[in-house]
């Protein structure tokens, strides 16, 4: 791939320890659909990293959307959902007990199920108002 596409082995913004290659090769032959997919367990990067993924969210969108052939409003929903998830699970953290943390981490909306995934659109702005 690197041979075909010298880009490829640039480092991932926000995660230079991998480069754009690893993205690319998830979302092309890992059958990786979705960006919460690639930095939480294709690559990890939301665990490894203090910023968990959102310095890499954007970077990482665009590779796999020139895989995946997503439009602009569709990468950008792949970004505001993610960060809602990084948004739930660090509320979920202050939260005093399991149940109540469990209730904030849930509280993202889960990113299969999308309209988009049933091929009928990306809109950001199917996203919840707090996902915004």
């Amino acid at each position: 791939m690197i041979d075909a596409d010298p880009l490829l082995a640039s480092p991932l913004a926000g995660a230079p320890e991998y480069l754009a290659a690893e993205v690319t090769y998830a979302a092309r032959a890992e059958g990786a659909l979705h960006l919460e997919d690639v930095l939480t367990r294709r690559t990890r990067i939301s665990i490894e990293t203090t910023h968990r993924g959102l310095e890499s969210a954007e970077h990482t969108a665009e590779l796999m959307g020139a895989v995946l052939g997503w439009d602009a409003a569709t990468r950008a929903r792949e970004v505001a959902h993610y960060r809602a998830r990084v948004e739930a699970e660090r509320e979920s953290q202050l939260m005093p007990d399991d149940a109540t943390a469990d209730a904030a981490r849930l509280g993202a909306p889960d990113v299969r199920g999308f309209a988009a995934d049933r091929g009928i659109g990306g809109d950001p702005a199917e996203l919840p108002s707090s996902s915004r």
